[in-house]
C-alpha cells in the first residue's frame, strides 16, 4: 500500500478540473488520484540532469557561488547569486550579490550593469554590496526575494550599523538591479539561515534556530548548540512572529543529526520540502562539518510535515524557488564550488513504483471544453509493464481496450526518451466518454506522469501548481 496517503491533501474532482483539465499532470501524490491503491509506493526521484552555469575556479578554492533567488522574464530566468571569495583583499569584494540570466538556449549570461569592471575582472554584474561593518553574527548572505506593492523585496542578513547586532534586513527594487537598503534589522535572532514562502496572504519563514545541546556528541564551530528548524510569519515582511519550533531530529535520526536548512515549495496539490541534514565531523573538532544529506519531505499545509523518505539522499539543496524552463523543472544550487542547475524532466520529482505487481484507479477524468482523445504518459517500463484500462461503472469500456506499455514499447506515439524513461501518447482513436476512470496496473514499473498531451500551459510557471487549500 502507498505509505504516504495520510500526509497528502484531498483534492475533489472539481478541483482537479480547476488545476488544468489534465494539462497539468494528475497529482499522483494525492489519495483521490490513487483509489483502491494496492502494491505501489510513492518515492522521490533523483534529478535527471545537472548543468554547470558557472565553472568552479581551477586556481582559487576560496571562490564559490550561492544562488538565492530567481525570476522569469522575457529575456530568460534571472538568477540572483552570491559571489564569495575570501581571497579578495578588499572586505567589500569578498561577498557580493550578482545577477545572471539563464537564456532559453541554456547559456548563462552575466550582464554588464556597471561600466567599470569589478576587482576580479569580467562584466560587472554586481547588484548589491555588503555593509562595511563586520557582523556580530553570520555574514552578508541568505538572499530571499519576493514581491510586494508592485516592487521586488530582498530579505537578507547583514550588519545594519557599527553598533547593534546583525540581523535580517530588507532592500527594495523596481528592476532587481538597483536596490535601496532599508535601515535597521527586522529581527536579530539566530541563525542567519532561512528561506521564505508566500502563502495565504502572508510570508512564512523557515529559520534555523539554535538550541542548547550539553551532551552534543562532537563539538563543531557552534560548540554545544543544536540546529533545528523553527517557523515564523509576517504580513508585511517587517513585523515577525516569534520563533516557534517546527522540526527537530527524532529517535529515527542518527544521534548526531541536526537540521541545517529547509526549503519549501508547492508541488501538484501538496508542498514538498528539502531538508538539509547536517552531521558534526569527529575528525574535525570545533570546525564546521561538510557532512550533509538532503531529504525530501511532504506536507499538505506547509506547516505539518511527514518524512516518509528520510533514508533517501535527494542529492541537492538550494535557496531559490524551482522554475520551469524547456519542459524541465529546475533547481539552481551550488556544487563543488560551481553553480549548477538540477533538472527534472516534466517536473517528475516523484514516481509511483511497483516492485512486483501493483494497481490503482484514477478519479473520473475531467473532459472540460475539449474531450480527452489521448493521454500523455511518462514512465519507466524497461524491466516490466504498465497496463491502462478505461472503465466506467466498474466495468471496462466497450470499444476502449486495455493498452499495455512494455519495455518502452506500446505507445501510440513516442515523443521523447530520457535514459530509462519514455514519454509518449496513448490513444484509442476516439474521445474518452465523460466520467471515464483509468485502471492502472504496474508490474516492475514506474509511473511519473499521466496527463493530457501537447498542451503544456501548466509549465509556464511553477505558480500554476499552487496547492488547493
Amino acid at each position: 500500500m502507498l505509505s504516504v496517503l495520510a500526509v497528502v491533501v484531498t483534492v475533489s474532482i472539481a478541483e482537479l478540473h480547476a488545476i488544468g483539465d489534465l494539462d497539468a499532470p494528475l497529482p499522483l501524490a494525492n489519495p483521490d488520484t490513487l483509489r483502491d491503491a494496492q502494491g505501489i509506493r510513492l518515492e522521490p526521484r533523483l534529478p535527471d540532469e545537472t548543468k554547470i552555469l558557472i565553472e568552479r575556479s581551477k586556481d582559487n578554492d576560496k571562490l564559490w557561488y550561492a544562488p538565492g533567488a530567481v525570476r522569469h522574464t522575457p529575456e530568460g530566468v534571472e538568477i540572483w547569486y552570491q559571489r564569495v571569495d575570501k581571497a579578495q583583499p578588499e572586505y567589500l569584494d569578498q561577498r557580493v550579490l550578482c545577477l545572471g540570466i539563464l537564456k532559453q538556449d541554456g547559456t548563462f549570461e552575466l550582464p554588464a550593469l556597471q561600466p567599470e569592471p569589478p576587482a576580479w575582472g569580467g562584466p560587472n554584474n554586481v547588484v548589491m554590496r555588503r555593509s562595511p561593518h563586520k557582523p556580530t553574527w553570520g555574514g552578508f548572505n541568505v538572499f530571499q526575494m519576493t514581491e510586494k506593492d508592485d516592487a521586488l523585496w530582498m530579505f537578507y542578513w547583514d550588519q545594519p550599523a557599527a553598533e547593534g547586532e546583525a540581523g535580517a534586513m530588507l532592500a527594495k527594487s523596481t528592476d532587481g538591479r538597483a536596490w535601496e537598503k532599508l535601515p535597521g534589522a527586522v529581527f536579530t535572532e539566530h541563525n542567519d539561515a532561512y528561506t521564505l514562502l508566500k502563502k495565504d496572504n502572508q510570508w512564512i519563514l523557515y529559520q534555523t534556530m539554535l538550541e542548547d545541546w550539553p551532551d552534543k556528541p562532537y563539538k563543531d564551530n557552534l560548540g554545544l548548540w543544536k540546529r533545528v528548524q523553527c517557523i515564523r510569519a509576517s504580513e508585511d515582511l517587517v513585523h515577525w512572529s516569534p520563533q516557534t519550533p517546527l522540526l527537530r531530529p527524532d529517535e529515527k535520526d542518527a544521534p548526531t543529526t541536526e537540521f541545517y536548512l529547509m526549503k519549501v515549495f508547492p508541488y501538484q496539490g501538496v508542498y514538498l520540502g528539502l531538508l538539509m541534514k547536517y552531521f558534526s565531523d569527529p575528525a574535525k573538532p570545533n570546525e564546521h562539518s561538510g557532512i550533509i544529506v538532503n531529504e525530501l519531505m511532504m506536507s499538505k499545509d506547509a506547516r505539518t510535515w511527514e518524512r516518509p523518505w528520510r533514508d533517501t539522499d535527494i542529492g541537492f539543496w538550494g535557496y531559490p524557488d524551482p522554475f520551469w524552463q524547456n519542459g524541465k523543472l529546475k533547481f539552481v544550487t551550488w556544487k563543488d564550488n560551481a553553480m549548477v542547475t538540477m533538472s527534472y524532466v516534466n517536473g517528475a520529482m516523484l514516481a509511483l513504483v511497483a516492485d512486483e505487481e501493483g494497481s490503482f484507479t484514477t478519479p473520473p477524468l475531467p473532459n472540460g471544453p475539449v474531450p480527452i482523445k489521448q493521454l500523455r504518459i511518462l514512465c519507466d517500463t524497461h524491466e516490466g509493464w504498465i497496463e491502462i484500462t478505461p472503465m466506467k461503472d466498474g466495468q471496462p469500456l466497450e470499444g476502449f481496450p486495455a493498452q499495455r506499455l512494455e519495455r518502452g514499447a506500446g505507445f501510440t506515439h513516442v515523443t521523447a526518451k530520457h535514459n530509462d524513461m519514455v514519454e509518449g501518447n496513448l490513444a484509442w482513436g476516439k474521445p474518452l466518454p465523460e466520467g471515464t476512470v483509468l485502471r492502472c496496473v504496474l508490474h516492475r514499473a514506474k509511473l511519473m506522469e499521466l496527463a493530457r498531451p501537447a498542451v503544456v500551459t501548466s509549465r509556464r510557471a511553477f505558480a500554476d501548481a499552487t496547492p488547493v487549500e
